[in-house]
């Protein structure tokens, strides 16, 4: 059985068309067709199923196959391989009819290159298929690019290797402060903003250029022609061509300057809150110690009681408020760091020793470990008690009475790590992503009990960044957590007037 082949037949004489579907058989196909006479005829066929090649006589006696062509061509608008199939023609028709979109000629005595002209005509039409298709698909692609650049609010630009303007859509216009692509395309960042800017674009790009990576969500201040200050949230990505070498890339920057600006606004309000708050409740907190501790006399039991809850109330608030600074301090740039060579164990003993007492009304013994190195760290005394201060706190709030809160202190190759060892209930694993974010609170079965505000592991999170150190934690062997905070290890030895200076520490949750 030979290859199907829907053939539709333009054809008058029964004779020729047994002699064309004969060719067709020792050809190699096994043709379905469909024979027509005149334009009607033609019209209901075309209409009624797809034909992968028509083949039709040049003259019949009340219709033509120039007409037939042109039926095809311009009225159905298909593409399909149309081949003439003859007597003598002379030269001037067989051109009009190729002129008018006819893929071949083969003379009725001469059948046997039919097959061959209509395999070649069909791979042919296959290929202008697929390119056709693949035309539809890349303008489909276009035109939603074009779309989603000028539909979004951000604006959008893309750029080649040399950090010119190819692409851009109306925001980034509105932007660069132009009205047309022509005005950009071609230019670079110089011709747009101020030398600092522009040399921080440049070397953003040349980043992503040499490394692939993306710069994502980058917070920049944009000073615009006008004098005016923006802010922007910038990501861009590189654009590569075939191979995957890059060969430019994409940025999308969105305005955040209003977000910006309710943000400053809302940490101003709540230092301005927090500075008011700390003094008053400084005093209380101070009144009510001295009461309780007998500084009138002798109270009643049911007094002193009372005296001592508020104390511990008052003094939570006062830890609230001091995190709350501690943070807003971190945040804007405004907390000092006087970063020295530091000897750790030192700072350590001191921190635990300031915390003794704390650790005892929880009922939970500190100990450094007697193995427990000597290291050199470049730190900030008070920031870095802070931050071990912090862990101890946290460690002894969540242990069980008369668990033991163990510290290590390890010397590796370039670094010094700090190790604090609880034998609380552990991090569930839905906290572990989460738990040096703002206002996080593991939801243990005590948690309500023990309080706290949520900061206190961001801020040593924020601190320990800005040391230039690492902070993380892992399941303790046999239950509870272990946290790590590792700095770099310095050979310095620690001046006289560093040690003396460590004298403030303080219980942060």
């Amino acid at each position: 059985m030979g290859k199907p082949l829907c053939v539709l037949m333009v054809e008058d004489n029964p004779d020729d068309l047994e002699l064309i579907l004969q060719a067709l058989w020792r050809g190699g196909y096994d043709p379905v067709h469909r024979c027509v006479e005149n334009a009607a005829a033609l019209d209901r066929a075309l209409e009624a199923q797809p034909w992968e090649v028509i083949l039709s006589d040049y003259a019949l006696p009340t219709f033509s196959g120039l007409e037939a062509l042109r039926a095809v061509r311009e009225t159905h608008r298909l593409d399909v391989p149309f081949i003439f199939i003859s007597g003598v023609i002379g030269e001037d028709a067989a051109i009009m009819m190729m002129k008018a979109g006819a893929q071949d000629f083969v003379r009725k005595d001469n059948l046997t290159r039919l097959s061959a002209a209509i395999e070649r005509e069909l791979g042919a039409a296959e290929t202008r298929r697929k390119k056709r298709q693949s035309d539809e698909r890349l303008e489909f692609e276009r035109q939603l690019l074009r779309q989603l650049m000028e539909g979004i609010p951000d604006a959008i630009y893309f750029k080649d290797l040399q950090h010119r303007y190819t692409h851009l859509n109306d925001a980034e216009r509105l932007r660069l402060g132009v009205r047309y692509d022509e005005d950009v395309r071609g230019k670079t960042a110089d011709a747009f903003f101020s030398t600092e800017q522009a040399a921080i674009q440049r070397q953003e790009e040349e980043r992503i250029f040499a490394t692939g990576e993306p710069l994502v969500d980058c917070i920049q201040q944009h000073d615009q022609a006008d004098g005016a200050v923006r802010w922007l949230s910038t990501t861009k990505a590189a654009i590569r061509g075939q191979g995957g070498k890059i060969i430019g890339l994409v940025g999308i920057s969105r305005d955040i300057t209003e977000h910006k600006r309710h943000e400053q606004m809302k940490d101003e309000f709540v230092a301005t809150v927090s500075h008011e708050l700390r003094t008053p409740l400084t005093s209380i907190a101070g009144a009510l110690g001295l009461l309780a501790g007998g500084a009138v006399g002798a109270l009643p039991e049911s007094a002193l009681r009372l005296l001592k809850i508020a104390h511990a109330n008052c003094q939570r608030l006062v830890r609230l408020v001091n995190d709350i600074l501690d943070i807003q301090k971190i945040e804007t740039g405004n907390m000092p760091f006087d970063l020295r060579p530091l000897e750790v164990r030192a700072l350590v003993e001191q921190a635990i020793e300031a915390n003794r007492g704390f650790a005892e009304s929880y009922g939970v013994p500190v100990r450094l470990d007697d193995s427990a190195a000597s290291g050199v760290v470049l730190a900030d005394a008070d920031r870095l008690t802070q931050v071990v201060t912090n862990l101890l706190s946290n460690a002894v709030k969540f242990s069980p009475r008369g668990a033991e809160v163990i510290v290590t202190i390890e010397n590796r190759a370039t670094t010094v790590h700090i190790s604090v060892r609880d034998h609380g209930p552990g991090i569930p694993d839905a906290y572990k992503e989460s738990i040096f974010e703002k206002f996080v609170q593991v939801d243990a079965t005590n948690t309500r009990l023990i309080g706290g505000t949520g900061l206190g592991l961001n801020i040593v999170k924020q601190i320990v960044e800005r040391l230039n150190g690492q902070i993380d934690f892992e399941v303790a062997p046999g239950g509870g957590t272990v946290f790590r905070l590792a700095l770099g290890a310095v050979e310095r030895a620690i001046p006289a007037d560093v040690a003396d200076r460590r004298s403030a520490t303080r219980v942060a949750l």
